[in-house]
């Protein structure tokens, strides 16, 4: 204990700070009761629900037969607004269904099968400022090392 300025003792108490655990989670921009969106997830279910209506209102031709035309007309708008749903909220492995969708494209339009290829079959192409005089001869044991040292002492 210490003595303040007024004589009387005080107590250092340890400062304690808060460390954030929070910084890899997004933030939330919606938020009611226990259900939360964040802004991702409020733009697609946007989208979603637009596209949604665009499909009530080109089906208008099945609302003219009664309730029967009515549950088809919402179970057609309805299908894309659950697929966009699940799309919005779903995460496999720590990521969502359309980075997964990226990877699976980038996959696809990858090659399968790559083809290997000595560097010293391109060796005259990497050094064009090396003239054919300068360089050793191959079989005498020039390498590319001894071509970067004669093309330092050259400098």
């Amino acid at each position: 204990m210490s003595q303040s300025m007024h004589g009387s003792p005080t107590i250092h108490t340890p400062r304690k700070h808060i460390v954030p655990t929070h910084l890899n989670l997004p933030d939330q921009v919606l938020t009611m009761w226990s259900f939360s969106l964040s802004a991702r997830q409020l733009l697609l279910l946007l989208v979603v629900a637009g596209v949604g209506g665009t499909v009530w209102q080109h089906l208008a031709l099945f609302g003219h037969h009664a309730l029967l035309g009515q549950a088809v007309r919402l179970l057609v708008a309805l299908v894309p607004f659950l697929l966009l749903t699940v799309l919005a909220c779903y995460q496999y492995a720590g990521r969502y269904l359309e980075v997964w969708l990226i990877v699976l494209v980038r996959y696809h339009l990858r090659p399968k099968r790559y083809l290997w290829r000595s560097i010293r079959h391109f060796e005259p192409h990497l050094y064009p400022l090396a003239s054919v005089r300068d360089t050793p001869d191959r079989a005498a044991g020039g390498s590319m090392n001894t071509l970067l040292l004669m093309e330092r002492k050259q400098r």
